[in-house]
């Protein structure tokens, strides 16, 4: 091999080595598009919403439904009300910076990923109103920051996890309208809702286990004589998202 051939080489495999690093889609931004991506493709959209969605696009900020930060991070997935089936990928476990996930008022099935525990700063999960199957994860334990989720309106069985009283900054968990069993764990949230879970509850009787309250709280038991709320002011981003006035019955 002469000495240009050699030469040749060696800028062939610098060229090569630098792609497969700095460029690399599994870093930075291009993670993100690969779990968007993956997203998309478990989904079924009627109406074209996610049409903008291109793994050719460097830049997901500018994709209908995502949230960006100042520098570029997704931190939002706001897709309400769009129709959607499908079930929801795994790979939304790879959105490590997301803060807020609202895919409610859809017609989304399957399990709920278990991947969404990976998710560290995510503060706001809505998936009410969709055909969830299955228990909900227990790795939802992990979801140290969360502070609203809403899993009402879906057919989800089995016990509520008792570490999903981990999540200390809780304000709200509703659960309303599955087919939930078995005990309830003791919360940290300041408004509990399990209205329509029969398995937990009899219409017209007292709580199964007082104990399971959670401990501070001074809960009523409302005219459905299922309903318990902790009377304790809400943060204003989540009670415009109230969407049933007999909530604070």
């Amino acid at each position: 091999m002469n000495i240009r051939t050699e030469i040749s080489v060696l800028v062939c495999c610098l060229v090569f080595s630098c792609l497969s690093t700095s460029g690399s889609p599994l870093n930075g931004v291009g993670s993100e598009v690969i779990a968007l991506m993956g997203i998309k493709s478990f989904l079924v959209d009627p109406n074209g919403v996610l049409e903008n969605w291109d793994e050719a696009s460097p830049d997901p900020c500018s994709w209908s439904m995502v949230t960006c930060s100042a520098d570029g991070q997704v931190i939002g997935l706001g897709a309400p009300s769009q129709g959607f089936s499908g079930v929801l990928a795994p790979s939304i476990g790879n959105l490590t910076n997301i803060q807020t996930v609202l895919l409610q008022d859809n017609n989304i099935s399957g399990n709920i990923p278990s991947e969404i525990g990976k998710l560290s700063k995510l503060q706001n999960l809505d998936l009410s109103n969709n055909n969830f199957c299955g228990q909900i994860p227990t790795t939802f334990s992990h979801l140290k920051n969360l502070e609203f989720l809403r899993l009402t309106g879906n057919n989800l069985s089995g016990e509520i996890p008792a570490s999903l009283a981990n999540p200390t900054d809780l304000h709200l968990i509703e659960l309303s309208f599955n087919n939930l069993s078995g005990k309830i764990p003791i919360f940290p949230a300041q408004v509990f809702n399990i209205e329509g879970n029969p398995y937990l509850y009899t219409k017209g009787t007292d709580m199964v286990d007082k104990g399971s309250l959670p401990n501070s709280s001074k809960a009523k038991l409302n005219k459905s004589g299922i309903f318990y709320v902790i009377p304790i002011l809400m943060v204003p981003y989540y009670y415009s998202h109230f969407r049933d006035s007999s909530f604070f019955i």
